[in-house]
């Protein structure tokens, strides 16, 4: 390390000695350790970060619950119902993504979380309350004065916390700094620790920014799913997803029999049974979007249920499978389906989900069951095949032309 680079860390240790944290150089390992006040131990960080860190310390402040932030880094405090899992964590801190003028990453023991809650006073060992390690972060570096404006940032925040989702396959979300005078009150009860199934995901990445889907807030219902520790609750979510883009699709299905059957040659007669057409086609788009038929239009448009039919239960499997002709024994993954086959089993999916969805929502009510309710013991495992049908659902609105993209 050179001369200069020592002078300046040492300049910035002096500093940081008004709020009670202290540091010293490891040249073995080329960082700076930083001991805040009540960690156990130090945290440790790269010496070009500390130097960032440290260029404009004078605009740290605390924007809001969440958010800490200096003139060129947001520092956004985030949890996932897997607090404290090294695999996730380490699965969260190997993706990074990188926008025109900024760099995103999840960071562990954040630096100016660490050094705002200091001068808080916002720790307490006692209570195991830390001022650094205590949290995670979404760390937005900008690389020049040239910062979105707050409606943006918003937006970017809410797409990458989607993107690590469904990458790491478990909710990623805000949370807030902890303040120690409100905290004590609760802290001697006891917290659950739940742990869910994570799905694998790439090594090392740096992601443009620009191939995660734009923001909707399908993206924030998708995330609300996966947080919901009630799977009725996460089902309903997924399910909402499924009403949001319901009014793109009956647009697109009128769109495309319009554009068709407007194309017709000039010999076709323009008579009243052509007239009719075209009106049945405004009825149809109207009665897509009524309860009983948006999930089965939105199913047969967007979504191909194969690869996630297992997640049904059994019984309904037997069900679906008499009504196509297939034996029970078969694999419908393993056989080449029919085009009247396929719509046929969308359909079905569809009105087992529309099924299961009006047995949680009318619960309390007088429901009367068709048959087709997933069990409630069922819900978790039927919420892989709603995952994997709000996935396809933000990437197929994505893939829309702006004047239908919800």
């Amino acid at each position: 390390m050179d001369d200069f680079k020592k002078k300046q860390l040492q300049e910035f240790f002096t500093l940081l000695e008004d709020d009670s944290v202290s540091c010293q150089i490891d040249e073995d390992e080329e960082c700076v350790l930083v001991d805040f006040p009540d960690e156990m131990d130090a945290s440790s960080y790269d010496v070009d970060d500390f130097l960032d860190y440290m260029s404009d310390i004078k605009t740290l402040k605390r924007v809001n619950n969440s958010t800490v932030s200096t003139k060129h880094v947001r520092q956004i405090i985030i949890d996932t119902n897997r607090h404290g899992s090294p695999y996730i964590l380490s699965k969260l801190e190997e993706l990074s993504y990188t926008g025109p003028n900024y760099a995103i990453q999840v960071v562990s023991e954040p630096f100016l979380v660490g050094l705002q809650n200091s001068r808080d006073n916002y720790y307490d060992d006692n209570y195991g309350l830390f001022p650094c390690s205590t949290y995670w972060a979404l760390e937005l570096r900008y690389s020049d004065n040239n910062r979105l404006n707050k409606q943006d940032e918003i937006k970017l925040v809410e797409r990458v916390l989607f993107d690590l989702t469904r990458r790491v396959g478990i909710a990623v979300y805000v949370s807030e700094v902890i303040d120690v005078d409100e905290f004590i009150g609760y802290a001697d009860e006891d917290d659950a620790v739940i742990y869910a199934d994570t799905e694998e995901v790439s090594t090392d990445m740096e992601i443009d920014i620009d191939a995660i889907p734009k923001h909707t807030e399908l993206l924030n219902m998708y995330r609300e799913a996966k947080e919901a520790m009630n799977p009725s609750i996460a089902f309903l979510h997924y399910y909402k997803m499924i009403e949001y883009v319901s009014p793109a699709v009956a647009k697109k299905n009128a769109f495309d029999q319009f554009h068709e059957h407007l194309s017709l040659p000039d010999t076709t007669l323009r008579d009243y049974h052509y007239m009719d057409t075209l009106l049945d086609i405004a009825k149809g788009y109207r009665d897509n979007q009524k309860d009983d038929f948006l999930a089965i239009s939105v199913i047969q448009t967007c979504i191909d249920v194969v690869p996630d039919f297992y997640h049904l239960p059994q019984t309904l499997q037997k069900t679906v499978k008499h009504q196509l002709g297939i034996e029970e024994k078969v694999k419908i993954e393993t056989i080449a389906l029919s085009n009247e086959q396929q719509m046929s089993l969308k359909k079905q999916v569809a009105n087992i989900l529309y099924s299961t969805r009006n047995s949680i929502v009318h619960a309390k009510s007088n429901y009367e069951p068709n048959g087709l309710e997933c069990p409630p013991d069922s819900l978790e495992e039927v919420n892989q095949m709603m995952s994997s049908i709000g996935r396809a659902l933000i990437q197929w609105n994505e893939n829309l032309a702006d004047y239908i993209r919800v």
